[in-house]
């Protein structure tokens, strides 16, 4: 019963960011949207900037457009919705989840956004 509420939940706050992303342009109304502290402050690209405007894109099925905006995030879609398969699923997927959330591949992915910062501000 508390997966179930715990899943309507998620569904609806997932529902309402999206219909926020998929009205409101970051591109053209960026006083409704979160500026990057980094990139601010260094001028350079964080490993997440980008991820609003490719994350409107998707919702517009621009799926080009929003690789270009941010790779990395999405390239990672399919893996944080692994994550939240394998978390719904917990009896089933035990090994599956323990390697997706477990410290060498935390390390790996942090070793992954590090590098995807530093080769986009080449």
């Amino acid at each position: 019963m508390i997966k179930r509420k715990n899943l309507w939940i998620l569904g609806l706050l997932f529902l309402a960011v999206a219909l926020y992303y998929f009205f409101l342009n970051p591109y053209q109304q960026t006083d409704f949207f979160l500026s990057c502290s980094f990139y601010k402050v260094t001028g350079y690209q964080c490993p997440g900037c980008g991820s609003q405007r490719a994350f409107h894109e998707i919702l517009h099925f621009h799926f080009l457009e929003a690789f270009k905006q941010n790779a990395l995030f999405v390239l990672g879609i399919p893996y944080v919705l692994l994550i939240f398969y394998t978390n719904f699923n917990k009896e089933k997927h035990q090994k599956l989840r323990s390697f997706l959330i477990g410290n060498k591949t935390l390390f790996i992915l942090l070793i992954i956004c590090i590098l995807f910062g530093v080769f986009r501000n080449l």
